[in-house]
């Protein structure tokens, strides 16, 4: 029987829509800590999108982890939306003001806080649902009080003095006895900033009350933070850098981030001119690699040109046959300090991707806090980054990373742990898309990272391996203690019937939430 047009173009368009499903018919959220996580499954059940749960999550991670993230902090994402990436720079800002000299307390280290607006603007135009509802399960976390998990009491008991020789108000996490597991901690004041933020979006933080209290409290104590470089403050696009790996193509984010050394990471390791058979050639290897880009890369990412054959894989591939000939650079590396920080890897039915990181730098940042605002700040100048001038945004080893397959994405990726990340990122992809292992066994192998003249190597329980110690070329030391080497969030649909699939570091306490098929 012929069919009428109508009927025609149903069967169509139930085609259509059916082919759609199945390039990826699920979301997944994959954060740090498993209230964030809640949160984000609770966005994806009222309807949000990716950009909704990222967001949500954040401003959850602002309550739920509060020694390594905040609105205090600073933040940065890569996405990928409608066939396209983009990037959001959130990072802190040097005040106008600033005048580099040697430091005497918390506040002189602070620099104009990134996380709120940096959030809002990802939301902005791309998010379904409003930001009050986003904001709202934060805004309860900090109301009603949340159970305190192990490694939260860990963190608080251990931050108790940062703080106390930093900030002016002891009202802010330092109980009369120590933190337990289980504990409830409830942060009425920090609501309060939340819940203004809600009513009034980034005014609710940039100006009005909130901004008059953060600018009189950093004139108080010596702080370079004025009310005008808090109206002043903006979030940017970031700039993207894009580079090959065999079919796929690896994207991150360039300065103040560093992206591009994660993608030469790969490259060099894709590269790589001997087999790798045992843990050792594994070992030999990534040290040989990472040692060489730790003391070399990162200081020509600063260099006019020569972003171009960092992220070339016909140079790498060049490059990395003359490493394995050479080992190692006896340049020192610098810099090279495990970092507290949160990452939240996103993606929905509809292939919106989002890779979020956000930080507020050393454990409890600059141990400042506003006395009725209830949040610390960022460290920003000083040491820890080698910020000097005003104005300048605070460059990071903060990496959140997309890859694309076809214009397609693929993998979604970041971490925590300072100069650590982009260590810890290129593990996990090369393991992943290279080496063809599956995303759980690619995030919970041992890591290698590079110390001066010397490999240090994950070896810990969960992480145990044989191997032959004469067969490693160089000196290197067995870190025992977790969580050292990066703490990974990703998110793959890699050889996996187009459904997604996520992993949380299992060094960390994070969660996984993915959604059943459409």
């Amino acid at each position: 029987m012929k069919k009428t047009r109508s009927s025609l173009f149903a069967t169509i368009l139930f085609f259509l829509i059916s082919c759609n499903n199945d390039q990826s018919s699920n979301n997944v959220v994959v954060t740090p800590h498993p209230l964030a996580t809640e949160v984000g499954q609770i966005i994806f059940d009222l309807g949000g999108n990716a950009f909704d749960v990222a967001v949500a999550s954040g401003f959850a991670l602002s309550v739920v982890e509060p020694s390594m993230s905040g609105i205090g902090g600073r933040m940065q994402a890569i996405y990928f939306t409608n066939d396209s990436l983009g990037g959001i720079d959130g990072t802190t800002q040097v005040p106008l003001s600033y005048i580099h000299d040697e430091y005497v307390d918390g506040y002189k280290f602070i620099g104009i806080p990134g996380v709120v607006h940096g959030l809002i603007n990802l939301h902005e135009g791309r998010g379904r649902l409003s930001l009050e509802k986003l904001i709202q399960p934060a805004i309860n976390l900090a109301n009603n009080g949340f159970k305190l998990t192990q490694g939260n009491a860990i963190r608080l008991n251990y931050a108790a003095t940062h703080l106390i020789n930093n900030s002016k108000t002891d009202k802010y996490f330092l109980s009369n006895s120590i933190y337990q597991v289980g504990d409830t901690l409830i942060q009425k004041d920090l609501a309060n900033v939340l819940t203004e933020i809600s009513n009034n979006g980034i005014d609710g933080f940039y100006s009005g009350w909130v901004a008059d209290k953060i600018a009189k409290d950093m004139e108080s104590h010596g702080g370079y933070v004025t009310l005008d470089d808090l109206r002043d403050y903006k979030s940017g696009n970031s700039v993207l850098v894009s580079g090959e790996l065999d079919k796929y193509s690896v994207h991150s984010l360039y300065l103040p981030s560093f992206g591009p050394i994660v993608i030469q990471l790969v490259q060099l390791l894709d590269s790589w001119p001997n087999g790798i058979e045992n843990p050792e050639d594994y070992i030999n290897m990534f040290y040989s690699i990472s040692q060489y880009v730790y003391s070399n890369s990162r200081e020509l990412l600063f260099l006019p040109d020569s972003l171009k054959n960092i992220i070339s894989h016909d140079y790498n591939n060049i490059l990395s046959n003359k490493i394995s000939k050479e080992c190692c650079s006896k340049k020192l590396i610098h810099d090279n300090q495990d970092g507290n920080t949160a990452h939240i890897s996103v993606v929905d039915s509809y292939d919106n991707t989002v890779s979020l990181t956000q930080t507020v730098g050393p454990l409890m940042g600059s141990g400042v806090i506003t006395d009725s605002l209830g949040f610390v700040y960022a460290t920003t100048m000083g040491s820890y980054l080698g910020i000097t001038e005003a104005n300048q945004r605070a460059y990071s080893h903060i990496s959140p990373t997309i890859i694309l397959e076809n214009n397609s994405p693929v993998m979604v990726l970041g971490a925590a742990g300072g100069s650590r990340i982009p260590t810890s990122i290129a593990h996990v992809i090369y393991r992943h898309l290279v080496m063809k292992k599956n995303l759980e066994s690619a995030v919970s192998e041992f890591r290698i990272h590079p110390d001066t003249e010397k490999a240090l190597i994950e070896y810990h329980n969960g992480v145990e391996f044989e191997f032959i110690p004469d067969s490693i070329l160089f000196k290197y030391e067995l870190i025992d203690s977790p969580a050292r080497f990066g703490r990974v969030q990703a998110i793959s649909r890699v050889n996996n019937s187009n459904k997604w699939i996520g992993v949380s570091d299992p060094d960390w306490e994070g969660k996984v939430y993915t959604s059943s098929s459409n």
